[in-house]
């Protein structure tokens, strides 16, 4: 069984974020399993000094599951035209690690308009040695029903081929 480990950007308990990450999960192969990080507001804030020899377990146990992952998926809304500070926070505790590079990444920004965070995600996984499958679903909350599906056509069918790369790249470890 291959494994997708999912981050949220959002702290919200019923976001569409993660409405859009359950959706996801009904459209992977019968033999993926995403595994959700749900902690992300539990991670200490990032201090290099922290960082050197021996990070908080948090961190430790964060780091691990990124790298035994098989596939990454990142999905996160836009606060204050940038990243959320606690979606920022855990991408920059992996910095010094490179848990992330040269993984398969399907990375998503789902959010009112979204561009800026979308643009920012990009660079920033650049840095991490990712070459992102990238996608951004603007006004998010009007594409994703109760039930945790894609109600938009267009949005759904650009989902559906983002997860089908995804999914080869991470088949064939062709990502970077």
């Amino acid at each position: 069984m291959k494994t997708i480990f999912a981050i949220c950007g959002s702290t919200r308990d019923h976001s569409s974020n993660l409405q859009i990450i359950k959706a996801i999960e009904k459209l992977i192969p019968q033999n993926y399993q995403l595994n959700l990080f749900d902690n992300i507001a539990n991670l200490p804030h990032f201090n290099p000094d922290l960082d050197q020899n021996n990070p908080p377990e948090s961190v430790k146990i964060f780091r691990k599951s990124i790298v035994n992952a098989d596939g990454i998926l990142l999905c996160t809304p836009e606060y204050a035209m940038g990243l959320p500070g606690s979606f920022k926070n855990a991408i920059d505790w992996t910095v010094s690690s490179a848990s992330f590079s040269k993984k398969p990444i399907l990375s998503i920004v789902a959010s009112s308009l979204g561009e800026k965070s979308f643009e920012s995600l990009n660079h920033i996984l650049t840095v991490l040695e990712v070459k992102p499958i990238a996608q951004l679903i603007p006004f998010a909350r009007t594409k994703v029903n109760r039930e945790n599906e894609i109600t938009d056509p267009e949005t759904l069918k650009l989902l559906q081929a983002n997860i089908g790369q995804f999914i080869n790249e991470i088949e064939t470890g062709a990502s970077v």
